[in-house]
């Protein structure tokens, strides 16, 4: 380990005390490799619904906020309802942002993020920043046939 690896290392650990105490009791989430694109599928999705890559590859400096404002409502509109009808997305806190809550001893690191002056062991009282998302349902269709997995939309050409 080089020394500008260690020092990132020793500044992760102090931001987040407690990743860093898992880091060092080994008991780090494992990764696991899978050739799952799932997320390609529902990116697909969002794409074939409410043409939602279009709208972000977009450059739109040059439109107005009046004619993003019209464009965004629809392209919100059907990617919202392409998630509630696959996902179903849901928060993970119920509490209102910028109220006081609690984390209790023991909770999960992948559901909650603990932000700023960190001091001890839980439990903590601070202030709710974002209240987090968690899919309640997965319903994404099963890929069909022999369809290239990195292909998100194909390119459409009319014949005339």
């Amino acid at each position: 380990m080089s020394l500008k690896t260690a020092f990132k290392a020793f500044y992760k650990a102090f931001k987040d005390p407690i990743k860093g105490q898992q880091f060092v009791d080994d008991k780090q989430p494992k990764q696991v490799e899978t050739n799952d694109a799932t997320h390609l599928r529902l990116l697909s999705y969002l794409q074939q619904t409410g043409r939602l890559i279009d709208f972000l590859k977009e450059d739109i400096s040059s439109y107005t906020d009046t004619q993003v404002g019209s464009a965004v409502r629809k392209i919100h509109q059907d990617c919202r309802q392409v998630l509630e009808d696959l996902v179903t997305i849901r928060p993970l806190k119920d509490e209102n942002e910028g109220a006081t809550v609690q984390v209790p001893k023991g909770y999960n690191p992948s559901e909650i993020k603990i932000i700023g002056k960190v001091k001890g062991e839980p439990p903590f009282s601070g202030i709710l920043i974002h209240r987090g998302w968690k899919a309640h349902k997965r319903s994404l269709p099963k890929r069909v046939g022999e369809q290239t997995i990195d292909v998100i939309s194909p390119a459409e050409i009319e014949i005339k």
